[in-house]
């Protein structure tokens, strides 16, 4: 069953409970002792509305649960469900002789409640689900074999994946060989419960309104330097080696594939079979998480938040004053940084250095203690007096905790580089941010200012996403506090 079933099943499961409550509480009145419903004789009337709810969720086949779906048809579907229930209903309890025991009040209170909130229910789910997509779309990049790209693209957004946004295409074969199309507009009312005339003609319709602008630059070299969370592989009869260095290559900088055919496997990668749209394909992944771990970690991360920000605003009353005296501006630090596949978003940090710190950067970079692309310099001349004792102590490092709590980084993670370090990255560097970044990491806790080679960051960072684990989460969040206590590795 897809989650869009699941959904759907209980909503309306939810539904019919509250509503048998209301209806019977409204007719007969509240009775503590009642737990059999003795005035409607006995407990099989709600038995036999959740029967008659499965057969309507078995043969019903409609549905609403999607961003895409607007109100009127989430009230039809509410409307022809219970419409559906009502019929089967009646005609279970006449048969069974039982019709007798059932007020007709209660029979239109019921009916009339759980349309309401069934519809309440649906169109929520739709608000909820269509806020969520606005701000965790997956942009995707299409590889074919097929001879028209439009036609790629429209195969694959038919099958109303909705978290997916196409950015981008590329043929395996024929004359557009190696060229990398950027997808500039896609039309997303198609209707797929069409007829097949119909459907023709909606066909030709969107292949009509995808625009292709084709790059100077390979698919590769699009996905090292833009963001990137997924790639399709959309292909019939192909020889695996034609793109299995492409699933490597993707692999190494952390993105996940999608192959549209059942028959393909790399060894070096973890797979899953999964629902994408109404269609089958395989996931591969360098590691691969379970919903079950992901949301756990969210709601660590949502705990541990709630607590860092009330920390966060108990010493911004202290070290607010203090920054400000000493340089007057702004008491947040607000940089622009890469997040998860790419993403931008901007981390917050108490201000510990001052206001024209980053044009001084560039007169300070021959400095530099790092090897590679960070910079890291012992005694910085652009901290203050006061940034010296927040960054000793990780107050500066507070106010991450609202980027946790809406959901831009992780209470563990890796540490998200500055645009110009990313735009630095080799292929493989990228993998370090396949996960969301987090405030503290494997690397902080190993000792993060005796390391100055950013390979061996990088090594630690996919380390950490290779053995990712709750627990070991736990035992990192130990060691940051005895190492915020202590003081070691915060230089």
């Amino acid at each position: 069953m897809s989650n869009h079933r699941v959904g759907l099943f209980f909503s309306n499961l939810f539904s019919i409970i509250i509503s048998f409550l209301i209806a019977y509480l409204s007719r007969f009145g509240w009775d503590p002792s009642d737990l059999a419903f003795r005035h409607l004789k006995d407990s099989t009337v709600f038995l036999y509305l959740l029967l008659s709810f499965l057969i309507v969720f078995t043969f019903y086949r409609y549905n609403p649960i999607t961003a895409r779906r607007g109100i009127l048809r989430h009230f039809k579907a509410a409307f022809l469900t219970n419409i559906f229930m009502a019929i089967i209903f009646s005609t279970i309890v006449y048969t069974t002789h039982i019709s007798d025991s059932i007020p007709r009040l209660f029979f239109g209170t019921f009916f009339s409640i759980n349309f309401s909130i069934s519809f309440s229910c649906l169109f929520l789910i739709h608000l909820i689900k269509r806020q969520y997509l606005e701000h965790h779309t997956k942009k995707t990049i299409i590889i074919t074999d097929s001879t028209s790209l439009e036609k790629a693209v429209y195969d694959i957004q038919k099958l109303n994946s909705e978290d997916c946004e196409i950015i981008g295409v590329t043929s395996l074969s024929g004359q557009q060989s190696g060229r990398f199309y950027k997808v500039k507009t896609i039309d997303s009312s198609i209707n797929t419960q069409s007829s097949k005339s119909s459907d023709l003609s909606n066909k030709n319709s969107a292949l009509g309104s995808i625009k292709l602008k084709e790059l100077s630059l390979s698919t590769l070299e699009y996905a090292k330097r833009h963001q990137v969370d997924l790639v399709i592989f959309s292909v019939n009869h192909i020889a695996r080696k034609k793109i299995e260095h492409l699933i490597e290559a993707f692999s190494e900088m952390g993105i996940d594939s999608l192959i549209t055919i059942d028959s393909f496997a790399i060894e070096t990668l973890e797979t899953k079979l999964e629902d994408f749209g109404t269609t089958n394909v395989i996931r591969l992944s360098p590691r691969l998480f379970t919903d079950g771990e992901l949301l756990l970690k969210r709601l660590m991360d949502i705990a541990g938040a709630l607590v860092g920000c009330f920390i966060c605003i108990i010493f911004g009353l202290i070290v607010a004053p203090l920054i400000f005296l000493e340089d007057p501006g702004p008491i947040i630090f607000k940089q622009k940084r890469v997040g998860r596949n790419g993403k931008y978003f901007y981390i917050y940090k108490f201000r510990s250095m001052y206001q024209d710190a980053e044009a001084k950067l560039q007169t300070l970079k021959d400095q530099n203690e790092m090897q590679g692309f960070m910079f890291k310099m012992k005694n910085d001349p652009r901290i203050t007096k006061i940034g010296k004792i927040l960054r000793k102590t990780s107050i500066d490092e507070l106010p991450q905790f609202f980027n946790v709590l809406e959901g831009s980084m992780s209470l563990i993670g890796t540490r998200p580089p500055t645009v110009d370090e990313y735009h630095q990255y080799s292929a493989h560097h990228k993998r370090r941010i396949s996960i969301k970044p987090g405030i503290t990491g494997l690397w902080q806790v190993s000792g993060r200012s005796e390391i100055t080679d950013f390979e061996e960051i990088v090594r630690l960072d996919c380390f950490y996403i290779d053995h990712w684990s709750i627990a070991g989460d736990i035992k990192i969040l130990l060691k940051t506090f005895a190492a915020v206590f202590t003081g070691k590795g915060s230089e």
